[in-house]
């Protein structure tokens, strides 16, 4: 999973850096991305729960929530604010800035959500600390120090530390 992350983000990054080029547009999609509404801490699992089938179904619906489709607005907004820097164009830097993080915040709502279904505790913490990576990707912090492509390589390693566990736990 978090190779899916790494290559996704990487591919829309290189694509979307690439067609930009000096162009000043600002939004690649017009659409909008709500994130769910934060999900309460589950309860003790009941005794009667298969945790390792619990587990298998939550890690199927982290794999469908992660996908390269998912991924890849947060990469082409990446790209677009790169563009927008290299060009000197502070107003759609900014708002492709705010663009990746809207994306990165929804989509770790979504896998943050999945913590209430997961009966194995290490599988809750996983998800937690998938989801509070995925939410890094859009930081105003960890979108400053982007300024070209290959600053984008040198952070590959906070991409795959982001996904890490839930990786092992789901393999």
């Amino acid at each position: 999973m978090r190779r899916l992350l790494t290559v996704a983000i990487l591919a829309a990054l290189v694509g979307t850096a690439a067609a930009c080029g000096d162009s000043s547009d600002n939004n690649a999609s017009g659409t909008s991305s709500t994130a769910a509404a934060p999900a309460a801490t589950s309860a003790s699992p009941s005794p009667t729960v298969d945790v390792k089938a619990n587990t298998k179904e939550v890690c199927g619906k982290a794999e469908k929530i992660i996908t390269e489709e998912a991924v890849k607005p947060i990469g082409e907004q990446i790209g677009i604010m790169i563009a927008a820097k290299q060009s000197k164009n502070k107003q759609a830097e900014t708002a492709a800035a705010t663009k990746a993080k809207q994306l990165a915040d929804a989509l770790a709502e979504k896998l943050r959500a999945l913590k209430t279904e997961a009966a194995d505790p290490k599988l809750q913490a996983a998800l937690d600390k998938g989801a509070d990576g995925i939410k890094l990707f859009g930081s105003p912090e960890y979108l400053a120090k982007i300024n070209t492509l290959n600053d984008m390589d040198k952070l590959t390693a906070d991409i795959d530390a982001a996904g890490k566990d839930l990786e092992a736990i789901c393999a």
